[in-house]
């Protein structure tokens, strides 16, 4: 049994914001210094409360897990709407053999489907846009598992989200380094989402800074990441050179490992940041 489309938007809609789609869909007359943005391996790797107290700079984390170029652009155009942006340090590395959406705009957009560009970036990128607009039943059929009745009872009873999306930034503590994965084999030749997200911010004179988080000596085909240097020159490699000890597993970092990365990034960026 699902929740009813008119249950569902005011839920979503009229609380405080659990996630960071939500978040960014009711803030507004912002000024950020500078916006990280990217998939889990920025929501678990930059911790923003330490990169504010070595930079003077107001940031935000807006990092989401599983997010992909895509679902990253769609934050990005949402956020500027009503706020604005000095830096916005972004994420590359395997999400470049990604265009398509991921869960986000299929179930966090959902609520927020008459949102002018909400609703053009679910037309453009999902087949199924006609059920998904005119049919209320039908949108919140498909994604009520993925935007959980549970996290539908908190956002009503306001109940504090686990991360503030306000900080964004979502640690993970231990180490499980006999976790192994592998990078692709091939690197496409471009990605026009990406391409999107650069003339976006020309646009907007917004500095672009792209970077490669860390990955342990689990990660396989790391060459991958070489290949993608020269495809982004001016591409921030820190894919490499932590310790696999402030790893949580292949590709997200420990808390520990965080902190150390958190402060290796500024001392990175700090000059090529516009104050």
């Amino acid at each position: 049994m699902y929740i009813s489309d008119f249950v569902y938007t005011y839920i979503f809609q009229n609380t405080n914001p659990r996630n960071k789609l939500q978040y960014i869909l009711n803030v507004e007359n912002q000024n950020y210094d500078i916006v990280f943005l990217g998939s889990s391996r920025v929501a678990n790797h930059v911790d923003t409360k330490l990169f504010d107290s070595l930079s003077s700079k107001k940031t935000i984390n807006l990092g989401v897990l599983g997010a992909s170029l895509n679902d990253n652009f769609l934050e990005l155009k949402l956020l500027i709407t009503s706020n604005k942006i000095k830096n916005l340090v972004f994420q590359v590395d395997s999400n470049f053999e990604m265009t398509n959406s991921t869960t986000m705009v299929s179930a966090q957009a959902v609520p927020f489907i008459r949102n002018n560009i909400v609703k053009k970036h679910i037309k453009e990128n999902l087949s199924n846009f006609n059920k998904m607009y005119y049919l209320p039943f039908y949108r919140y059929a498909i994604n009520g598992h993925k935007m959980g009745i549970r996290e539908s009872f908190f956002s009503l009873v306001n109940k504090k989200p686990r991360v503030n999306p306000e900080i964004g930034y979502n640690p993970k503590y231990g180490n499980y380094p006999k976790q192994t994965a592998s990078l692709p084999s091939e690197i496409s030749k471009s990605n026009p989402v990406l391409d999107n997200i650069v003339n976006l911010c020309k646009k907007h004179n917004i500095n672009l800074i792209l970077f490669v988080a860390p990955y342990s000596s689990k990660m396989k085909n790391i060459e991958y990441i070489d290949k993608l240097n020269q495809k982004l020159p001016n591409l921030l490699d820190m894919s490499r050179g932590y310790e696999d000890k402030l790893f949580y597993n292949y590709g997200h970092l420990n808390h520990n490992g965080a902190q150390v990365f958190t402060k290796d990034l500024y001392v990175k960026i700090k000059d090529k940041l516009i104050q």
